[in-house]
């Protein structure tokens, strides 16, 4: 079975396949034949060519804040679900002949899935018929910035029921660092920072909305300095990110070492195009699917500010 993928992967490196595969897109059914060896068989989609899948995985990048600040991994040979284990063992120091000291698993085991996030999207047949269109960058744009924003939204309040779990999941996301009531003070932001682990500060940011963003650019500690550095834009020296996914309450702040959310592609975008269901519409339709998990491998390297009203 392993083989039989990594062999779908070589594929789509073939000249011939990324020639087959555009006239597929472009609405030729006869192309499809010479694609079987990038076809997803529980899907019926199909592997882009590899020159594409690149352009896509830049792509995706942009539209997706984690898989900059996170952990991405490729587990695409596996067969089904497989484990991830972390611990904080350090190497020993030891004679020339000298027993090579082993320790046990002092971190639970990640059970990785396999969710399918799948979407449809449509063009055209004017533009698709018109060789001048750029049917390549336009379906790259588009599925990057759909899945891209799918992703986000789940990295951060996914539930774990057939999709990742986020880092606000209530048992396997972040600690909450400090509980807050009412307006979030200068003191509040403090207590969260210190509330993670020295080690997992040394790469820490922030993560919340705009609207509290905003709420913390007023902050000013009892000098009267504000809290957050404008020419920065930074609060304690570490960068901010914002998302419009996380909360405007309830755990509307984050802090910690984000590299510790691991994303796990298990099978990257397929496409296939879908005829019948658009042909009044005089259009093509396209379905794009990928498969993949994430989770955040250490609860405690990131904190979250709980507020309560």
């Amino acid at each position: 079975m392993n083989n039989h993928i990594n062999n779908k992967y070589v594929a789509t490196g073939i000249s011939s396949y990324n020639d087959s595969f555009w006239k597929a897109m472009r609405g030729s059914d006869k192309a499809y034949g010479d694609l079987i060896d990038g076809k997803h068989s529980l899907t019926n989609t199909y592997l882009l060519p590899e020159s594409t899948a690149t352009k896509y995985s830049a792509a995706l990048k942009e539209y997706d804040l984690f898989r900059r600040i996170g952990t991405v991994m490729n587990a695409t040979k596996s067969d089904s679900k497989i484990w991830l284990s972390d611990n904080d063992d350090f190497p020993a120091w030891v004679s020339e002949h000298g027993t090579i000291p082993t320790t046990a698993e002092s971190f639970p085991k990640k059970d990785v899935a396999a969710h399918k996030l799948a979407i449809i999207t449509s063009i055209e047949t004017d533009f698709i018929s018109d060789l001048g269109f750029d049917l390549e960058r336009y379906l790259v744009v588009q599925f990057a910035k759909r899945f891209g924003k799918a992703e986000e939204a789940a990295f951060i309040n996914g539930t774990g029921v057939n999709m990742p779990r986020g880092i606000l999941h209530d048992t396997e996301g972040a600690e909450i660092g400090v509980e807050a009531a009412g307006d979030i003070s200068f003191d509040d932001v403090l207590a969260l920072y210190f509330s993670v682990f020295k080690p997992y500060r040394a790469n820490g940011a922030w993560l919340m909305n705009d609207e509290t963003a905003l709420k913390l650019k007023t902050l000013k500690d009892q000098n009267g300095q504000y809290l957050w550095n404008q020419n920065s834009d930074t609060i304690l020296g570490k960068p901010v990110h914002i998302s419009e996914y996380m909360p405007s309450d309830g755990k509307p702040i984050a802090f910690g070492d984000f590299s510790y959310y691991t994303i796990v592609d298990r099978m990257p975008l397929t496409v296939r195009t879908l005829f019948e269901k658009f042909a009044l519409e005089q259009k093509i339709g396209y379905v794009g699917v990928e498969h993949m998990d994430g989770f955040l491998l250490r609860p405690e390297a990131v904190k979250v500010m709980k507020v309560t009203s």
